[in-house]
């Protein structure tokens, strides 16, 4: 997520605060009371004030609040939530996700955080983003086939469809009323838009399901791994459920190194040619009763599995 949302610039922060502190102070009504303390100092120009009206507009909601606006200079309007406090709230929680998302300490908790295959994973960004705005076209497309983009832009005061409408932006005039029904050609296009939509996502993600392995199918030298990786990542929620996993990782592998070690001593006493006490450290391993024989059993399989890797065939 960090290396699709940037983070924000110094000079982003600091007019994010600005207009955070400016959107606090004109949404609780005291804006008209900030502007009558700057006209008492005269350091700018008289700002003048229309009684009951305490918000300050910038951002006109409608085409009549944007006439009245430029017309007659009126910037004030009633003390509501409007599409301007909307815009400022979106910017504002965009901005505090992206310092979030790009956060130093988290940053550094997840690299420090022993990483595990997961489950879904993205592919390509490229395929993202286009997934992305495929899926907002998809939406905008069934929104104005159902005539609510016509519903959406009366709201705005430039036009009404007493009989429903749709956007055409080939045809003229742009807006096609009464609202047709939906056809064949409609119905198509949508499956269409739809399998380009699956395959986006075919290309953008890689699903890896879980697999169960079982510990018989396993050598030593790879139970003493999982047992390992296993305790690793339950101590980091369950410390206390980890130990039991240690141990008995530890105590497999000190059967590994036991074992290694009575073939070294077998071995070393060969060549100094005291056959006898060679012939008695093999039979420690290799006998089927012998002390050492389950433990010389692990190494040697764990010897054998050596090179031998599994070929994945997923791309990354």
């Amino acid at each position: 997520m960090a290396s699709i949302f940037s983070e924000p610039k110094s000079y982003t922060v600091v007019f994010s605060t600005v207009i955070a502190i400016f959107e606090i102070i004109n949404i609780l009504g005291l804006m008209d009371n900030a502007v009558i303390a700057l006209n008492n100092y005269d350091l700018f120009p008289e700002i003048p004030i229309i009684e009951s009206k305490e918000k300050l507009i910038l951002l006109p909601s409608s085409m009549a609040m944007a006439t009245n606006i430029f017309s007659n200079r009126v910037i004030w309007g009633d003390l509501k939530l409007g599409h301007q406090d909307y815009i400022i709230i979106i910017y504002l929680l965009s901005t505090l996700f992206r310092l979030w998302i790009n956060n130093p300490s988290r940053k550094l908790k997840i690299e420090n955080y022993r990483k595990k295959p997961k489950m879904i994973s993205i592919k390509s960004r490229r395929w993202f983003l286009l997934s992305f705005f495929m899926i907002i076209f998809t939406t905008l497309f069934i929104v104005n086939k159902l005539g609510q983009l016509a519903k959406i832009y009366e709201r705005t005061g430039f036009a009404t469809f007493p009989d429903g409408a749709k956007l055409d932006l080939w045809a003229d005039p742009k807006w096609i009323e009464p609202l047709p029904n939906l056809g064949l050609f409609d119905y198509l296009s949508l499956l269409l838009i739809f399998i380009l939509i699956i395959f986006c996502l075919k290309q953008t993600f890689i699903i890896r399901l879980a697999k169960k392995i079982k510990q018989d199918k396993l050598s030593a030298i790879e139970r003493v791994w999982k047992n390992t990786d296993d305790a690793i990542s339950i101590g980091l929620s369950k410390p206390n459920k980890s130990f039991p996993i240690v141990n008995d990782a530890f105590s497999k592998l000190l059967d590994l190194l036991s074992a290694s070690a009575t073939m070294n001593i077998a071995a070393t006493a060969l060549e100094d040619g005291d056959v006898k006490t060679s012939f008695d450290r093999w039979s420690r391993l290799t006998a089927p009763k012998g002390k050492e024989s389950e433990k010389w059993q692990g190494l040697s399989n764990s010897l054998s599995d050596i090179g031998n890797f599994e070929v994945e065939g997923e791309e990354e």
